[in-house]
């Protein structure tokens, strides 16, 4: 079981991202952080908070330059 993962979804689609998303969070413990990379030009990240409010997990904080953006979600109550 993971504690922190990072999953770096530069260059695909908001669906194959999410799809990674899920599949790297049903290996992780409870209070477990994953890390998404973005790519600025597509950023997935509003839509990737909004998913992640509706699975029970917390987004904690958001860094962004020019190179990429990253997001921090929380599997915070929901066991997957």
């Amino acid at each position: 079981m993971t504690v922190f993962k990072t999953l770096d979804a530069r260059g695909q689609s908001f669906f194959d991202a999410l799809d990674a998303a899920n599949k790297a969070f049903k290996g992780m413990k409870i209070n477990g952080i994953l890390e998404v990379i973005f790519d600025p030009k597509k950023n997935f990240t509003e839509a990737f908070k909004n998913w992640a409010k509706t699975q029970g997990y917390k987004t904690s904080r958001e860094d962004e330059d020019s190179l990429m953006v990253r997001l921090f979600i929380k599997k915070a109550s929901k066991a997957n």
